[in-house]
Order: structure tokens, then C-alpha cells, then sequence
């Protein structure tokens, strides 16, 4: 059952659109996150930020071969097939999205991963799984996305086991108290844009809170913005020309996810890239 405060009609828009399509196929290569640049590493090999980032998550989840793990948000499955092959995790990924389930699904029996990787759909506010069922979670840039953080967070902690691992990965803005008015307007006209109601909620002064609120231990709160910023930079100067084009052509909205690689350069001052690593308690 979809619950109404769900913005299913909202995600569609974002993800579902052809050029989204077109732009995430091509362009992203199936991913729907973005990179993380070592130092002195050149900013425009994307592609590669975005298989370091997954390697990023691979070793803040620390797990043994063969852990059950859930994929929170999980898109076509790119992160959960690079967790299976380069981790020998076992994922389960859950989405609301109709259409990304069945590109996932496939992408996975091409790679021969449907041992490895499952894909169901699922709210992950309310998750159909019973209390203990994997060893491990993650967000990948997908808490954004959710109406109520607070009752998400909760639910990896019920199903995540005793000493179960949690990563949640993404932008966050800094507490609304500072910020100046033009930033709020900025940072919230993206929001409301991508549909990022999480990111009105959680912030870098209370993620910490919340985490711990569910009954998590915060093992860590790492501060990675200057690694993702070479990503922010080399997309804009990629599109930004091509965006214009398009704006001039008809209604942007077609091309969201390009409008959405250009504002996020515009809001860059007012935005912090974190991955928190959480611990259920034994």
C-alpha cells in the first residue's frame, strides 16, 4: 500500500521522464549517485568517481563475504551489483519505482547477478521484512527522498541485526539557522525541484541526533564535500551549454536531471557531502 505522503506522482517526474531516462542510460551509465575524487585525481573522469564512491561504501560497510544487505533506494541496481561483485555481498533492494525495478531486474540477469541481487518493491519508511533480517544497510544519496527520515531510520534499525551496519551517504545543508536568506531560497528551490523533502528535515547540525534517536551509535560522520566536488564541477561545464540549448527549445522540465547537474553547481556554497556509518548496538 503507497502511503499519501508518498510523492510517487513526484518521482516519476524526475526519474521517469525520457530525457531522465536518456540522461541516466547514457550519460551516468545506469548510476544515479554521484563521485568521489581523490586528491590530485583529474575531475573529469566521472565515470571513475562514481565506481570509487561505490568502493567508498564497500569498505565503510566493513562486512564479511556473503552478508545480507538492504539497498535502501535502490534505483536500477547499479550500487547493488558493484556491492555483489566487488564486496561478495548479498543485497536486497527495495524502490517505489515500477520502472526501475524492472531495469534493475535486468541489468542484473545480464550480469549474471540474480543470485546475488534481489529487487522488490518497498517503501522503506515501512519495510516488509521482519526484525533482524540483514547484516548490514545503505542510502545512497536516497534519504533525500524521504518524507519522514526519522520513521526511515527507524525501520533500518528494525531490521538491521545486533552489530548490523548502516551508511547513508548524500547532500545536506548546513542548519537553516546558518543560512543566509538567499541560500534557504536556493537550497530550497532545488528541493522542491528533485523532490528532496528528507533534505528539509535532516541537516549537518541534527543527522547525528536522528541517528542516534533510533538507536544507533555514530561511528562516523565524515565531512567528504571536497571529494565530491570535482563531480559538481566537471558536470557543469559539461552541460551547462547544452542546458541553455534546451531551455530556449521548450519546457526544461524534460531535462530535469540536467537542470538538476547545473543548479547543484549554483547551490554548491550552501551544500555539505556526508557518509555516516552507524552501528546497531549488540
Amino acid at each position: 500500500m503507497v502511503s499519501a505522503e508518498l510523492d510517487l506522482a513526484g518521482l516519476r517526474r524526475v526519474y521517469g521522464r525520457p530525457g531522465s531516462w536518456l540522461f541516466y542510460t547514457l550519460v551516468a551509465r545506469n548510476a544515479r549517485h554521484w563521485g568521489w575524487t581523490e586528491p590530485g585525481q583529474s575531475k573529469w573522469r566521472c565515470w571513475r568517481a562514481q565506481r570509487q564512491l561505490e568502493g567508498v561504501l564497500g569498505r565503510k560497510l566493513a562486512l564479511p563475504t556473503g552478508s545480507q544487505v538492504l539497498d535502501a533506494g535502490c534505483g536500477t541496481g547499479t550500487v547493488a551489483r558493484a556491492m555483489a561483485t566487488r564486496f561478495g555481498l548479498v543485497v536486497t533492494g527495495v524502490d517505489v519505482l515500477d520502472f526501475h525495478l524492472r531495469d534493475a531486474r535486468r541489468l542484473s540477469a545480464r550480469a549474471a547477478l540474480d543470485g546475488r541481487t534481489k529487487f522488490l518493491w518497498g517503501d522503506y519508511h515501512a519495510l516488509d521484512f521482519p526484525d533482524a533480517s540483514f547484516d548490514g544497510a545503505y542510502s545512497m544519496e536516497t534519504l533525500v527522498h524521504a518524507y519522514d527520515p526519522e520513521r526511515a531510520l527507524a525501520e533500518f534499525f528494525r531490521v538491521l541485526r545486533p552489530g548490523g551496519r548502516l551508511v547513508v551517504l548524500g547532500p545536506m545543508s548546513p542548519p537553516p539557522e546558518e543560512m543566509s536568506p538567499q541560500g534557504r531560497a536556493l537550497i530550497e528551490a532545488y528541493i522542491d525541484d528533485m523532490v528532496f523533502p528528507g533534505a528539509k528535515q535532516y541537516h549537518t547540525g541534527n543527522m547525528n541526533q536522528l541517528l542516534r534517536k533510533a538507536g544507533f551509535q555514530v561511528e562516523e560522520a565524515l565531512d567528504a564535500t571536497e571529494n565530491y566536488l570535482p563531480t559538481s564541477a566537471a558536470l557543469y561545464a559539461y552541460f551547462r551549454v547544452p542546458y541553455a540549448l534546451l531551455s530556449r527549445l521548450g519546457p526544461i522540465d524534460r531535462w530535469l536531471n540536467m537542470r538538476s547537474v547545473v543548479q547543484m553547481y549554483h547551490v554548491r556554497k550552501y551544500v555539505y557531502w556526508y557518509i555516516h556509518t552507524a552501528v546497531k548496538p549488540l
